[in-house]
């Protein structure tokens, strides 16, 4: 008995470590994707940190279902260390994503997922070795913030009437963002594991981001 308590004492302390360090590390990546805003964007969403940091952690538990039957293959022959880097960084990327749907900024919020999903981008080419342009990156970022901008539209609307119109307005627009964030990721992670330039394969990754996009959609529409 005694030592059964030990060990989930153990567990609990690995546990509460583990949550630390990934506290930790999305502290640092966000702080990483906000020195890539613009300063006033930046200091808006530090300012009202504390609110909607809380409010992306609630709709990420509600919303945020467990679709890591998508994402399997896409992890083949990936070991674990990587693997386990991969979910973070998209993870944190989602997260971040939430916080700017969330923000009191409006007709921006889209925009702002950019440097979200570059510094994403960034991560994920290291993770595999691979070479990395931000300046070509940012092609495809702007290409699908442009969708994310139209879809948000009626939340940013909403964002103008006074404090029911931003919440409301927020939940519509962190559903837009954290899709659109987390589908870039994941297939990012598969080119990038089936060794496909980004880059040089454009068509294909316009393709298969559409065709996650949609799984996604289906998968929680279907909840």
């Amino acid at each position: 008995m005694f030592n059964k308590g030990k060990d989930n004492s153990n567990y609990s302390e690995k546990d509460a470590n583990r949550s630390q360090e990934k506290s930790e590390g999305f502290d640092e990546f966000f702080n990483q994707v906000l020195l890539k805003m613009p300063a006033k964007s930046a200091t808006l969403i530090r300012n009202s940190l504390g609110q909607t940091k809380v409010k992306a952690e609630a709709f990420l538990a509600k919303n945020g279902e467990k679709l890591d039957h998508l994402f399997d293959e896409y992890l083949k022959n990936v070991d674990e260390v990587t693997r386990r880097k991969c979910h973070e960084t998209i993870h944190f990327a989602t997260l971040a994503a939430a916080i700017v749907g969330f923000s009191p900024i409006p007709f921006s919020d889209a925009f702002l997922l950019v440097p979200i999903q570059l510094t994403m981008m960034m991560r994920l080419h290291k993770l595999f070795g691979a070479s990395w342009s931000e300046g070509l990156a940012k092609g495809f970022t702007k290409e699908l913030v442009v969708v994310g901008l139209g879809r948000s539209v009626v939340g940013n609307v909403i964002k103008f009437v006074p404090a029911v119109g931003t919440v409301t307005g927020g939940i519509i627009n962190a559903t837009v963002a954290t899709t659109i964030t987390e589908t870039l990721g994941w297939v990012t992670v598969k080119m990038l594991n089936d060794g496909e330039d980004i880059f040089n394969d454009v068509l294909t990754f316009q393709g298969q981001f559409k065709g996650l996009l949609k799984k996604i959609q289906k998968s929680r529409n279907t909840k």
